[in-house]
């Protein structure tokens, strides 16, 4: 009998999670269970298995997503839990599962797809490219950390999650990447994550000034580092009093390093960079693929409009993207864009997929991609306006 891939069913799930318990022996069975079923946004007809022989050796979950891209939201298929029965491995179905995964997203509307991932090779043959990110290193600074008065840390409580959210978004307002999270996927997050790695401990902190919440952090504690998962803080005066708390911590477990993703320009980063030694370095762990052009630009079209008016309000030219042989036209009239067919005599733009997820989260390799292209100056001038260089932002306490 052929290997058949086919939508879990809630029959079946034990056996599938069985299989990613078995395929990581390093993560605990109850973790696939909980992030699943805890999201919001879960339906056990998500997952994928792989049939061989009447068994399920194979599993994939894609989760429902949204991406925040400034005031427009993109979803994307979430790839996860890809696991291959040991016993059954070389023998293609992880590839099969990606194969059906990207259909199944196409025809479900989510034009991207993110993943994370030790082993880019296994993704890059199907599609997905890396997103580079800035991950840095630090250690913990000696002698005291003195802070201004009137600020407490303390855990999070059920009345302070309106507060972070509203921080969140801040934050995130004019950023590519970070997820659009309801309250009900901040809870559920903060069920999920401690079970991760049943040696590490999770901390949802916030910050405190005369009762009202004004940062937060979450970050992740192991023996071998302090990692930062999210930061919520606007100021670098405020990043001081998490640093000690922190350092605290981590000193009774015997850790003196600080990880985490930061963008350089983070007021977060600013503060590490000069108590911390923190120092970037490249991270290529997160891979995007192009499901559908026309869907990825009619799903960020609100924010390409807000671009428009804040700094080119008059009518611009139309032209067409061609990526990887899907073509869409871009139409710039009055404080407006378009997104629609080609007419046959517009200019074209012809990108890879890579080039244009680059251009599109405002990544530098999208107008390297630019530069070496031969096209109308008026349409370089306006591809640069609609996409400016935006540095994408990954929080790693959305991973999936």
């Amino acid at each position: 009998m052929n290997p058949t891939v086919r939508p879990l069913t809630s029959d079946r799930r034990d056996e599938a999670l069985d299989v990613t318990n078995r395929a990581f022996d390093d993560t605990p069975r109850d973790y696939f269970e909980r992030h699943q079923s805890a999201d919001p946004a879960w339906d056990v007809s998500q997952s994928l298995v792989v049939e061989d022989g009447g068994a399920i050796v194979g599993h994939l979950w894609i989760a429902d997503r949204a991406m925040r891209y400034g005031e427009a939201r993109v979803r994307f298929g979430g790839i996860a839990d890809v696991a291959v029965d040991p016993a059954h491995r070389g023998r293609g179905h992880a590839g099969r599962l990606l194969e059906a995964a990207v259909q199944r997203m196409q025809a479900d509307g989510q034009p991207l797809s993110l993943l994370s991932t030790g082993t880019p090779e296994v993704y890059a043959s199907r599609g997905w490219h890396p997103v580079q990110t800035a991950r840095f290193e630090g250690e913990f600074p000696g002698g005291d950390i003195e802070w201004a008065g009137g600020y407490v840390v303390r855990p999070v409580q059920a009345a302070d999650l309106p507060t972070a959210m509203r921080i969140y978004a801040d934050i995130a307002s004019d950023r590519v990447g970070p997820l659009d999270r309801t309250e009900a996927y901040w809870q559920a997050m903060m069920d999920w994550l401690p079970r991760i790695a049943p040696d590490s401990e999770v901390y949802f902190d916030v910050l405190v000034q005369v009762r009202t919440v004004v940062a937060y952090a979450i970050t992740e504690l192991s023996d071998d580092r302090l990692d930062i998962l999210d930061g919520g803080i606007e100021y670098e005066d405020l990043a001081i009093p998490f640093l000690s708390v922190w350092r605290d911590r981590a000193a009774a477990r015997g850790v003196s390093r600080l990880t985490g993703e930061l963008h350089p320009s983070s007021e977060l980063f600013d503060l590490l960079r000069k108590r911390a030694g923190a120092t970037l370095k490249p991270s290529r762990h997160c891979m995007l693929r192009l499901n559908s052009l026309r869907g990825a630009l009619e799903s960020v079209v609100p924010e390409l409009i807000r671009r428009r008016r804040r700094m080119a309000p008059l009518p611009g030219p139309a032209f067409v993207l061609n990526v990887d042989g899907e073509a869409a036209r871009i139409e710039t009239p009055m404080v407006n864009v378009v997104i629609g067919e080609p007419l046959g005599n517009e200019p074209v733009v012809e990108l890879t997929s890579g080039q244009f997820l680059d251009l599109y989260l405002g990544l530098p390799g999208g107008y390297q991609a630019l530069d070496d292209l031969d096209i109308p100056s008026h349409v370089d001038v306006y591809l640069r306006r609609l996409f400016p260089n935006s540095p994408f932002m990954y929080w790693r306490a959305d991973r999936f």
